[in-house]
């Protein structure tokens, strides 16, 4: 895979997602657009940022084309996410929130099909401080507290709490991120945006493979949110569980549980994001 410079990576990501002469411009600058149907797309990068090596993962569509759902099938029905999108016949998917790698519980707030299946520990307040949530094919991505989430979603059919916000309105979500270790160090990442004419992005930046896959910080996560030209974006869980799969290609990213650069390396978690 050729390593393009941080320079030709902002030139080909900056114009945005959206309109279509873009998507062609993108295409013809080796970005590598894979179809999926109902105008969704997948593609793969290597990249130099940031003085590091980074290998991306992104699922883009038409939000009034698709439908995105929060998956939950926690403790014994977990499994990786590859499976748990065959399970429930998606498109597209990528792994969810933070959980309990032990009980495979949810550890976050979790509405599924307007049922409540899990709530956020107060182990969590310290990234998890939004909302991934589904109103019919709306996606709407919310800063908001753990005391005000069932008033907040009240109207949603599907809510994922993760964190931290990455972005609002095109703008990093904090003008300083915590010095905590789980935001200043490169990780794998994996996160969910939105832009305002109608895409919803799934994203994985793959990490801990040193010079293929270096992970990003929360800061170059944002960043890279920005670069695709996202208005709002939100962290969901990263590290081993970071994976992003289709149906027609499986798992695009690499996942690193078994610590080699490849995609086998998935773990298991009880809650995913999909398309279908």
């Amino acid at each position: 895979m050729k390593l393009w410079n941080y320079f030709t990576f902002f030139l080909l990501l900056a114009a945005a997602p959206s309109a279509a002469a873009q998507d062609g411009g993108l295409t013809a600058g080796r970005f590598g657009w894979t179809e999926l149907g109902k105008g969704a797309q997948v593609a793969y990068i290597q990249a130099e940022l940031f003085g590091s090596v980074q290998s991306i993962s992104v699922i883009r569509y038409p939000e009034r084309r698709l439908r995105l759902s929060i998956v939950n099938d926690p403790g014994p029905e977990a499994d990786s996410t590859s499976a748990l999108a065959l399970r429930h016949n998606a498109l597209g998917a990528v792994n969810g929130s933070y959980f309990n790698v032990r009980t495979l519980e949810p550890v976050t707030y979790v509405k599924e099909k307007r049922r409540v299946e899990g709530r956020t520990s107060a182990r969590e307040t310290f990234r998890t401080d939004g909302l991934l949530a589904v109103r019919g094919r709306k996606v709407d991505i919310i800063r908001c507290d753990t005391l005000n989430y069932d008033e907040t979603t009240r109207k949603c059919r599907d809510v994922l709490a993760a964190g931290p916000v990455l972005l609002i309105d095109g703008w990093e979500a904090r003008d300083e991120w915590p010095a905590e270790s789980f935001y200043t160090k490169r990780h794998p990442r994996t996160f969910v945006g939105t832009t305002n004419d109608g895409w919803v992005y799934l994203v994985v930046i793959d990490g801990r493979t040193p010079g293929k896959a270096d992970g990003a910080t929360i800061h170059e996560t944002a960043r890279i949110a920005r670069l695709l030209g996202l208005d709002n974006a939100i962290n969901l869980d990263g590290g081993g569980s970071s994976t992003l799969w289709t149906r027609p290609n499986g798992v695009v990213s690499k996942p690193c549980d078994n610590k080699r650069f490849d995609s086998a390396g998935q773990r298991r978690v009880p809650n995913i994001v999909i398309i279908k």
